[in-house]
Order: C-alpha cells, then sequence, then structure tokens
C-alpha cells in the first residue's frame, strides 16, 4: 500500500533547478534511501517532504492526505513527521531525559515511563538518563535523537545522513540497530545519504537522483545489479565496463562469450560486470595458452576481502580490471592468471 506519494515534484532556487519532476513512491512500513552526489537534490526532497521547504510544483500526500499542492503547504509541526540529522541538534543543556522528552506534554500522567520506554527503545541503559548530551558518544547522541524523535510518535521518520560523522565500525552498528528499531516500531523511513553501501544495506528501496532528477527507484538488488545506465552503475559501487558485440543471450567481449541479460538484443553495446563476478585461478605457461588470461599487475590487501589488479593479456584498449577476493591464495605480482566469470554480465538501457 502507498504510504507517501511524491508528484512530479519541482523546485527551482533562482536557475538553478534543484528538483525536476521528482516522482516516487514509499510503502507502508518500509525503508527508502535517497542517494546521489552533492548537489542532486536529496536534502531538498527531505526538506519538502519533512515541510521545511516548499515546492514551487507538484504535490505530497502521507496517507492520502495533501501535504503540499505546489506552494500551498501544511506546516510542518502539523505532519506527524520525525527527523534526525547528522549532528543530532540535541540541546546541550538538558539532559538525556529532557530532551528525550522534549515536545512531550509536560503534564502528562506517564510521562516518565513513556521516556524510559523510549531509552529502552533505543537500546540504551536508563542509567544515562541523567547525563548531559556532552558525556555521551556520538553513536549514544545519535540514539538520544533518535528516541526524542520517536517520541512525538511519528507517522514517518526522515534521517538526513544521521551516521555520517561517526566512525566507520561504530556507523555500521548504530545503522543496524537503528533499522532494528524503527522495524519494529513499524515506522516508515526515509534516509538520504552519500554513502552508496549504507544505502543498500539499509533499504527495501533504493532511490538515485543526478542534477534534480530521479534516474531510478527499486530494489538494492535491482539498482546495484540492473542500473540504467552506466553514471548510475559506477555511483553505486565498482563496475567493470566493456565494449561488446550482442548475440542470442550472450556477448562477445575482452573476456570472451559471456552470459548477458540483453533479452534479445543485439549489436554493439556496453556491458557491466562487478569485480566480485570475476574470478581467478593460476595456470602454467604463458598467457597465450589461456582462453582468458591476465598478468596481475597489482594486489591490495584488505583483510577479508582484497583488490587484485590485472591486465588481459593480448587485450588491446582495456583499461586493467579488478578482481574481488579472499586473502586465500593471492598472487603474485607479475603472475599470470586464468580469469572467468560468474553470473550473467548486464547491458546497459538502449538510448533513444
Amino acid at each position: 500500500m502507498t504510504f507517501l506519494a511524491i508528484k512530479n515534484i519541482g523546485k527551482h532556487y533562482g536557475p538553478v533547478h534543484a528538483l525536476d519532476d521528482i516522482g516516487l513512491t514509499v510503502a507502508a512500513g518500509s525503508r527508502t534511501a535517497v542517494v546521489g552526489p552533492s548537489g542532486s537534490g536529496k536534502t531538498t526532497l527531505l526538506r519538502i517532504i519533512a515541510g521545511f521547504e516548499t515546492p514551487d510544483t507538484g504535490q505530497v500526500l502521507l496517507e492520502g492526505h495533501l501535504l503540499a499542492d505546489g506552494p500551498a503547504v501544511i506546516p510542518a509541526h502539523r505532519r506527524g513527521i520525525g527527523i534526525v540529522s547528522q549532528d543530532g541538534a540535541l540541546f546541550p543543556h538538558l539532559s538525556v531525559a529532557e530532551n528525550i522528552g522534549f515536545g512531550m506534554e509536560r503534564g502528562q500522567a506517564n510521562r516518565a515511563e513513556q521516556i524510559n520506554a523510549l531509552i529502552d527503545m533505543v537500546e540504551l541503559d536508563r542509567g544515562m538518563l541523567d547525563r548531559r548530551p556532552h558525556q555521551l558518544s556520538g553513536g549514544q547522541q545519535q540514539r538520544v535523537a533518535l528516541a526524542r524523535a520517536l517520541g512525538r510518535k511519528p507517522r514517518l521518520m526522515l534521517l538526513d545522513e544521521p551516521f555520517s560523522a561517526l566512525d566507520t565500525g561504530l556507523r555500521e552498528n548504530m545503522r543496524k540497530a537503528v533499522a532494528r528499531v524503527l522495524q519494529n516500531a513499524g515506522i516508515t523511513t526515509i534516509l538520504v545519504t552519500h554513502d552508496q553501501a549504507e544505502a543498500l544495506s539499509f533499504a527495501d528501496q533504493v532511490a538515485v537522483l543526478r542534477e534534480g532528477k530521479l534516474v531510478q527507484a527499486g530494489t538494492p538488488q535491482t539498482l546495484y545489479l540492473n542500473p540504467r545506465d552506466r553514471e548510475t552503475a559506477t555511483f553505486l559501487g565498482d563496475a567493470i565496463l566493456l565494449p561488446a558485440e550482442l548475440g542470442d543471450g550472450f556477448a562477445d567481449c575482452a573476456l570472451g562469450r559471456i552470459q548477458t541479460d540483453a533479452n534479445g538484443r543485439r549489436g554493439r553495446a556496453e556491458i557491466m560486470l562487478r569485480p566480485e563476478q570475476l574470478r581467478f585461478s593460476m595456470i602454467d605457461g604463458t598467457a597465450s595458452d589461456a582462453v582468458c588470461a591476465g598478468n596481475v599487475i597489482d594486489v591490495e590487501f584488505g583483510g577479508a576481502v582484497c583488490t587484485v589488479t590485472l591486465a588481459l593479456a593480448n587485450v588491446a584498449g582495456v583499461s586493467p580490471l579488478t578482481i574481488k577476493s579472499s586473502s586465500v591464495g593471492l598472487p603474485e605480482i607479475g603472475s599470470t592468471v586464468h580469469v572467468s566469470v560468474l553470473g550473467k554480465a548486464h547491458v546497459f538501457d538502449a538510448v533513444g
């Protein structure tokens, strides 16, 4: 069921098109991530949903109720939407309990019980309730900010890059914890982030913005494995792009003949593989003895996942390829390996 509907939203700042005819639907109880490079319009879209900005054109509907119809809007405080920003925006002079309870009716009988329930919900110790924000770690501050937003009983939660200031390990743990809390509460969520891996792991739906336009929206798996164009492909992760000649369900390219998702297309095209689709094995002899071989020119040790860079032998005009590999059995620089492909190559949509 459609919970949030964004229809033909447009926004200008002088001559700049911040958003151009954006249309997106969000299902009830789902998590959507909006990603894009700097200046793509993702924060502007979030602020329009929240009610902090007014669109020039288009509509925003929440559970069928019109929140914005062009510049005619419902004020932010009447929308029932919670928001957690990058810095948490906690009040430094208030305790954790006072921050969480901010916005609640001070006279309500069960206010203290609600604050206790909220700090339990975000998996913090009740002993922290008397602390001030500066006595908390970054991750703890973000949990308090989330508890404060949940205290307003929002219909929709907006997360504006809430993990970007955290260290890598803490960031991943916080992302999982926040996803768990929101899922248990059954709250529909929209996350704005510049971190592609974060978007893919957090969301049920990912929407990619570029230059104010919605380029593609779908499940994380769909966007990662079947991006609409090369810009989306490279934005969402490392990609191997090769020219190819399409046949009946296959492509002839520098890696030999491999299967594709071309659906009957023929002729010249550009195909995409993700680095984890390539595998290498050691071979004897020279590169010319292999069906598809490469010379190892770099090995980057990364612990559980390492990167092997190789130049295809006897193939001109193809950039070095990267292969994601475990740390077990890494080849030496200068050695020759056989290259094979797992799964199908993706063929970008035909232009025009």
